[in-house]
């Protein structure tokens, strides 16, 4: 049969098939053209086994070759015309065995009952199908208790499943050790522990239930608190170690000293707890504000002295500690 007879579907999936390149927008001519030239142009016949649907093609180029052989006879063309069709029919019979072994095999292990059953069925419309053919029997005989669930693609097994937590755990855990073994993992941690003591502990509630963050102080107080934090535990220290930094030869790309940091935190903390506010500046803001007659200024010291008072009650000497702590840390690492 002509490639040109085929549908162009049929085309299509066969130039697939042979990794050849053709436009689904092309004619089924251009398509069929294109792989009678890709065939032509092949050094010996495909294997009829993996494409058997081109045996009635070879078969047709086998007869146009002996119709071209005995209008111009030549022995090289005989010699490829015979190679051609006894491969192609070698081809063919043994893909008609395999087929037919297969199925013998599939009707053999078939239930008897069922056989006499169809043979009747058979016999009634008038066609009785040959033993051993394709046509005997198209359902599937598949026989799935012979595979036993062990070697399933889809079965559980609980010991890999078990080193699979195994290794997770693992790489989780030394995930979490690699993140924590560093100078600024610990400062985080540091850093944190304050702001829960004296910002969050007494000034903020949580709940489970909306709003989730409630405020239990005003927000002028909040906001001193923070920024009298952000400024004595974090803005001075950093401002100080940045400019007296003594490893920036050794690590270029660290901006901070992180011993002048803790060392200069460990001296604020020291200097805030020796820092007395003065409560007669305060009777005075006190009277003023009932007045309404305070400066900016005033207000401002008010707020100093009030941050000043809740870090000398909350905090104590933890920033102080805290801050031996990272001294130490950076002697044990750097």
């Amino acid at each position: 049969m002509s490639l040109k007879k085929w549908k162009k579907i049929e085309l299509l999936d066969l130039a697939d098939k042979l990794d050849l390149h053709v436009s689904q927008s092309s004619t089924k001519a251009k398509i069929a053209d294109a792989i009678d030239e890709h065939l032509k142009d092949l050094d010996e016949a495909l294997d009829l086994t993996e494409f058997p649907e081109l045996a009635t093609y070879y078969q047709e180029s086998a007869a146009s070759s002996e119709d071209e052989s005995s209008s111009d006879p030549n022995e090289e063309t005989d010699d490829l015309k015979n190679r051609l069709k006894s491969k192609v029919q070698d081809a063919a019979e043994a893909v008609a065995g395999a087929v037919s072994n297969a199925v013998t095999n599939v009707i053999s292990g078939s239930d008897k009952d069922q056989q006499g059953e169809e043979d009747d069925e058979g016999e009634e419309s008038g066609l009785r199908l040959p033993q051993g053919t394709p046509f005997q029997n198209w359902y599937s005989k598949l026989q799935f208790q012979r595979i036993s669930p062990a070697e399933g693609s889809f079965a559980f097994k609980f010991n890999e499943f078990m080193q699979d937590v195994q290794n997770k755990t693992v790489e989780t855990n030394e995930n979490v050790q690699e993140a924590l073994s560093t100078i600024p993992a610990v400062d985080f941690v540091f850093m944190a522990i304050e702001a829960y003591v004296y910002l969050v502990n007494k000034h903020l509630e949580f709940s489970t239930q909306r709003p989730f963050v409630t405020l239990t102080s005003r927000w002028q107080e909040i906001g001193a608190l923070a920024s009298f934090w952000s400024v004595w535990s974090l803005a001075i220290p950093a401002f100080v170690s940045y400019y007296i930094n003594f490893i920036r030869y050794d690590l270029p790309d660290v901006s901070v000293d992180p011993m002048v940091f803790h060392i200069t935190k460990a001296l604020l903390a020291l200097l805030l707890t020796q820092w007395q506010p003065s409560f007669v500046d305060e009777a005075t803001y006190a009277v003023k504000d009932v007045a309404g007659d305070v400066t900016v200024y005033e207000k401002a010291s008010h707020w100093f002295r009030f941050a000043l008072t809740e870090w000398k009650l909350e905090l104590g000497l933890l920033p102080f500690i805290l801050a031996c702590a990272g001294s130490a840390l950076c002697l044990y690492v750097l």
